[in-house]
C-alpha cells in the first residue's frame, strides 16, 4: 500500500526567476558545496530551460527515526531525481523520484511552479511506499516528513541564494 501526500512551498520571488535558478547547475552546486555525505549529478538533456538534478545521501544515524533505525539493515542511502520542464508560460512542471538503500523504500510525485500573490509557489503532490513487513505503514508517513522537510528547507536555501545573489 502507498500513503499519498502534497504541500506547498511558497517564494518571494516571480516563477520566471525561480525557475531560472532551479534549473541552474550554479544554484544545485551551491546547495551542496561542502556536502560531505551526499552526492550531486546534473544534466540538461531535454534542452535549455530544463534540468535533471540526481542526488544520493548517506543518512547520519543520529537523524534517522528510532523506528527507522530498528528496521534497518545497513546504512541508509537515499536517492532523488527530480525532472524540471521548461517554463510554459508562467508554470513550469517537474517529476520526482526518489528510493532509499538499507530500508525498501519508493516514492514519486509531481511539482507545478506557478504565480502566487506574494511571488511563486511550488506544489508538491506525490505517494510513498515502504515495503518493511508490520511497521511499512508506520514509517510512510516520516518518508513524507522527510521529503515535505527535504523541500522546504531547499526552499529556504534558495530564498537565502536570491538575497546573497541580490546583497552581492
Amino acid at each position: 500500500m502507498s500513503r499519498k501526500f502534497s504541500f506547498t512551498v511558497s517564494y518571494s520571488v516571480p516563477v520566471e526567476e525561480l525557475h531560472r535558478a532551479i534549473t541552474s547547475d550554479e544554484l544545485w552546486q551551491a546547495r551542496f558545496e561542502g556536502a560531505t555525505t551526499a552526492t550531486l549529478d546534473l544534466s540538461h538533456d531535454d534542452g535549455p530551460g530544463t534540468i535533471r538534478v540526481h542526488m544520493t545521501e548517506t543518512v547520519r544515524p543520529d537523524k534517522i527515526p528510532a523506528l527507522v533505525r530498528k528496521v534497518l539493515r545497513n546504512d541508509l542511502v537515499v536517492e532523488r531525481t527530480d525532472d524540471w520542464g521548461p517554463l510554459d508560460g508562467d508554470t513550469a512542471r517537474g517529476v520526482f523520484t526518489g528510493t532509499s538503500q538499507g530500508i525498501t523504500t519508493k516514492m514519486s510525485g509531481t511539482y507545478e511552479m506557478r504565480p502566487a500573490a506574494t511571488g511563486s509557489e511550488v506544489v508538491v503532490a506525490g505517494s510513498v511506499s515502504v515495503k518493511v513487513p508490520l511497521v511499512g505503514g508506520a514509517i510512510e508517513p516520516l518518508a513524507e516528513q522527510l521529503q515535505r522537510r527535504v523541500v522546504e528547507s531547499e526552499g529556504k536555501f534558495i530564498e537565502h541564494w536570491f538575497a546573497d545573489k541580490a546583497g552581492a
